[in-house]
């Protein structure tokens, strides 16, 4: 669990997880992962899911999780896989490239004309120019935001979740650890 963000930044960023993965998961646990055909996110769910099936029966170092703890943790990792997915569908449907040259083109095409319209309201040539370069500012900087939308995977602060999660992770693995054994 502690690897699925990092696992899921370098799936959306096309960047290599190879050395985080190896230096978390036990070396078995990260050559399986490392030789999966599948996305690594789905791997690390599949792989949590059949952690959760075997909870669920108790081994022979731990009692069975109870039923509703199981449908709770598989629900968790239905919204995990859920989000996966819509990851994947920003991904894979941006913004057609001609939708993006035809704003463009229009956006030049207004921006050239907006000086000869402020001619025709009688403006004086000085505050014609601050006119147009404020409005091209202003109209330029928000067909910059929609392009930086079309990809938002590269702008978002990925690193950062990763490695919050990874640490919350083993926060309460150690929190688990440390905890006084229960006396009935």
């Amino acid at each position: 669990l502690a690897i699925f963000g990092w696992a899921l930044k370098g799936y959306l960023r096309g960047e290599s997880d190879e050395e985080v993965i190896r230096a978390v998961l036990p070396p078995n646990e990260a050559e399986w992962l490392l030789s999966v055909q599948t996305d690594r996110p789905i791997a690390i769910l599949t792989r949590l899911r059949s952690l959760c099936a075997v909870a669920v029966t108790g081994t022979s170092y731990s009692l069975p999780v109870p039923s509703s703890t199981h449908l709770h943790m598989c629900n968790r990792l239905y919204d995990m896989e859920m989000a996966i997915g819509t990851c994947k569908r920003i991904l894979g449907s941006p913004i057609p490239p001609t939708f993006t040259r035809l704003t463009s083109r229009l956006l030049c095409l207004y921006l050239g004309l907006l000086p000869l319209a402020l001619l025709g309201f009688g403006l004086s040539p000085g505050a014609i120019v601050v006119t147009s370069f404020f409005t091209s500012y202003i109209l330029v900087g928000v067909d910059e935001i929609g392009v930086e939308i079309e990809h938002p995977f590269p702008l978002l602060p990925l690193h950062h979740l990763a490695s919050t999660v990874q640490k919350n992770v083993v926060d309460q693995v150690i929190m688990m650890r440390d905890m006084p054994e229960l006396q009935m």
